[in-house]
């Protein structure tokens, strides 16, 4: 590992998580470094664009050079490219988060989404990620993963609220009803706010590469509810598996991560 690239992730990070700029003594302390070896880091991240000191200099804020450098990756997704209609037509028949998952590593991913339009919600971002094992998105993605990577993830159950699954045998009963039933949930797992559906979209080989969901408070969320969420994200799921071109012509795969094996 090269430790003046690591280091400036890690600051990127710190502002990253920040709702408003840091002093160099606050960012020094988030990130371990001295104020000398962050303020230098810092100097550097400014002179190449990433970030910019506010007010007298004494504080320090991302620039959305970052989010530049992200939204090209994302809007050259073939996957994203075909998806995004679809997930505006989803969002027409609900009022909650629509959004398109990926798996990296041991998170789930929001590659893309519609906010939701209900009056209470949850703020879903691009970008946003989540423990595998705490959202339905993730629960889809980490049930058609490798036997690796559910081992992994079953060693890294990290609590979240009182609902979090964090027993391994609990875990692969949960995988073994989503793969039996073809749909997750979760229901207060990642936050006491949050509440969702998901279904699996499948390559042309049929990998599971993402999951579509549903998501937000959903307080009302009945068994029947439920039932026409999953038959609606059914529905639109496979309408993404035949637009997306690496379902019809083994273009794009590449575009997002390994497919998972199913």
């Amino acid at each position: 590992m090269i430790k003046s690239v690591d280091k400036a992730l890690r600051l990127l990070e710190i502002l990253s998580q920040s709702d408003r700029p840091m002093r160099l003594r606050d960012i020094s302390d988030a990130s371990g470094l001295t104020r000398s070896n962050a303020f230098r880091m810092l100097q550097t991240l400014r002179d190449l664009g990433y970030v910019q000191q506010n007010g007298d200099g004494s504080y320090y804020d991302l620039t959305l050079k970052l989010f530049e450098v992200s939204a090209r990756k994302v809007a050259s997704n073939s996957l994203v490219s075909a998806a995004h209609p679809i997930l505006q037509r989803l969002s027409e028949h609900v009022t909650e988060n629509v959004m398109l998952s990926v798996r990296e590593d041991l998170t789930s991913v929001v590659i893309d989404r519609i906010e939701s339009r209900a009056f209470v919600r949850t703020f879903a971002y691009l970008g946003a990620r989540a423990p595998l094992h705490t959202v339905s998105g993730g629960k889809v993605l980490l049930a058609y993963a490798p036997d690796e990577v559910v081992a992994a993830m079953s060693q890294n159950l990290v609590r979240f609220t009182a609902r979090t699954i964090t027993d391994p045998d609990r875990l692969a009963q949960e995988i073994a009803a989503i793969r039996k039933r073809g749909y997750a949930t979760a229901f207060h797992e990642i936050n006491e706010a949050a509440r969702g559906v998901a279904v699996p979209i499948r390559s042309r080989h049929g990998d599971v590469v993402a999951a579509l969901s549903i998501s937000g408070p959903m307080e009302d969320l009945s068994d029947e509810l439920i039932g026409d969420f999953v038959a609606f994200l059914k529905e639109h799921a496979a309408l993404i598996e035949r637009a997306w071109p690496g379902t019809n012509q083994g273009a794009g795969l590449s575009s997002v991560p390994r497919p998972s094996s199913a």
